[in-house]
């Protein structure tokens, strides 16, 4: 087994039970059918582009989603948040030497327009821009293991949901966390 542990959301297994990936030509061709899917709303069709069970990491949730159900869920709930979300790629598609990563990076745009639950976010209105990292694993030619890789504190410092860095509000939250620190929460 293979082993980054270069990232800052964890480290990263090749599980046993990957699969090679064909080529970097058929991969673009996947991943421009997944992003159709998602730019059109289209949970099922995300969904169809993994195996029933798969495990799909991503900054934003607690739990990985698993399952095409999970997955279909996540992108649901996505795109009430954030229904005008557009994905992009910046850059094509790549593959790891060994063929068994895809490391796809993506652009990821959208205003805050609906709840975000959980935890419960009402909207701000405000839009976002992100860049993303996806890991992915293959089995039968569907996504088996996926990990994003993006910055969730610069999404919501975007959205309004964290305070500015330098900010009152931001100083008033760091002296807080350092009495519950002092106390022993």
């Amino acid at each position: 087994m293979a082993v980054l542990n270069t990232l800052s959301s964890g480290g990263f297994v090749i599980e046993d039970g990957a699969e090679p990936i064909e080529s970097v030509a058929w991969l673009r061709e996947f991943a421009a059918h997944y992003i159709a899917g998602w730019n059109s709303a289209d949970a099922d069709a995300v969904a169809a582009c993994v195996t029933e069970d798969t495990v799909w990491h991503d900054p934003s949730m607690g739990e990985p989603a698993r399952g095409r159900a999970g997955v279909a869920k996540f992108v649901t709930d996505t795109i009430v948040s954030f229904p005008d979300v557009v994905y992009t790629n910046p850059m094509p598609p790549m593959l790891t030497e060994d063929a068994m990563v895809a490391v796809v990076p993506w652009r990821m745009t959208g205003t805050h327009l609906g709840l975000i639950d959980p935890p419960g976010f009402a909207a701000t209105g405000k839009r976002f821009d992100v860049m993303v990292i996806d890991l992915w694993q293959f089995r039968s030619g569907l996504i088996w293991r996926s990990r994003a890789v993006w910055d969730l504190q610069e999404m919501l410092l975007q959205l309004g949901l964290m305070p500015p860095r330098g900010s009152a509000a931001e100083r008033a939250m760091a002296g807080a966390q350092r009495l519950k620190s002092k106390l022993g929460f």
